[in-house]
């Protein structure tokens, strides 16, 4: 992979894969803008990881696992000054209580879906070694003003902190929201990459008409001037960004060949491109019909597995990714 000036993007000697999973259950619905709690199927999101981590050992394949810190956790407390003292917590706007009380202040067995300590050790017990990243310590939505940079240090502080209990050294971040602010003082805490917005395609400012027809070409056989490739960004970490959300809730109703028709179109785009494709999604956009989701993305796996064992694609991790665009001299 070579080099290039910072912001430009680099190009790769062969098409990349990546997956990154945000890992958060109850803590990526616990506060919307609009003052609201979300709510997803929490309790089937440990059998989904589960069956995720034995499709990726089947495929020979290694996942970023972005982890909110407090899912480290097997219990915490309030000794009287709320919990996670050491945490300097937003103030947000638009939120009428305290950034941490939602905070059972509990333990696993009691509060299943705060607590994760045991799918962390799943994530690190998989045969196919897979990578630990970051989601943040409770989610915090880092570009919103109230998240100043005193809040967001403290959160990249403490998720390193949990993380080193457990002997994992965190590379890679993902934004909560994918809503991304303060990138240089990533660095600072180690971290090497985070996975950045999806870029607008090529063509977003021509006419409509025109707009419609290259849109709808792409979709079914992915342009070469709408491939995607990772860049260098503020504090010298790489911006590795995402290219294709894995959620087929809504469209619970087609067969898996469907769902992963499009993903798999933007593989071989990879490959042919030498560029990236960089799949996400949470565990709670399988559990709303998992067995068909998994088939899906088993297609999927199975389509980056024969690219990868013809020569034609990597399949790596952010933090694999980052390490090699970083080169031997970092």
């Amino acid at each position: 992979m070579s080099t290039s000036n910072r912001g430009s993007p680099v190009a790769l000697t062969r098409g990349a894969c990546v997956v990154s999973i945000d890992t958060e259950l109850a803590w990526g619905e616990m506060h919307r803008r609009d003052g609201t709690q979300g709510r997803h199927h929490f309790a089937a999101e440990r059998d989904v990881i589960d069956r995720l981590l034995a499709l990726f050992a089947r495929y020979d394949m290694a996942a970023t696992w972005a982890v909110v810190g407090h899912l480290f956790l097997d219990a915490c407390h309030d000794d009287g000054r709320g919990p996670h003292p050491e945490l300097v917590t937003p103030d947000y706007a638009w939120l009428d209580d305290e950034w941490l009380a939602v905070d059972p202040a509990s333990d696993l067995a009691d509060d299943p879906y705060w607590y994760g300590r045991d799918i962390v050790d799943a994530i690190l017990a998989c045969p196919v070694p897979q990578e630990v990243g970051s989601h943040s310590f409770s989610h915090v939505i880092v570009d919103d003003p109230a998240c100043t940079p005193e809040v967001f240090e403290s959160e990249l502080a403490a998720a390193g902190a949990v993380a080193a209990q457990r002997d994992v050294a965190l590379r890679s971040f993902v934004y909560p929201r994918n809503q991304i602010a303060q990138v240089a003082r990533l660095a600072d805490h180690g971290y090497r990459c985070y996975r950045g917005g999806r870029p607008a395609p090529p063509f977003a400012g021509r006419p409509a008409w025109q707009r419609r027809a290259l849109g709808l070409a792409d979709k079914v056989r992915p342009l070469a001037g709408t491939a995607v490739l990772p860049a260098p960004a503020e504090g010298g970490v790489w911006n590795v960004p995402q290219t294709y959300l894995f959620a087929p809730a809504a469209r619970s109703r087609l067969p898996a060949g469907l769902w992963a028709r499009r993903p798999v179109a933007r593989l071989r785009q990879a490959a042919r491109n030498r560029s990236l494709f960089h799949l996400w999604f949470h565990p709670y956009n399988v559990t709303a019909d998992p067995d068909r989701a998994l088939a899906a993305l088993d297609r999927i796996c199975a389509a980056a597995a024969r690219l990868r064992d013809d020569d034609d694609l990597d399949i790596l991790t952010m933090g694999d990714l980052a390490a090699r665009l970083d080169g031997p001299d970092r």
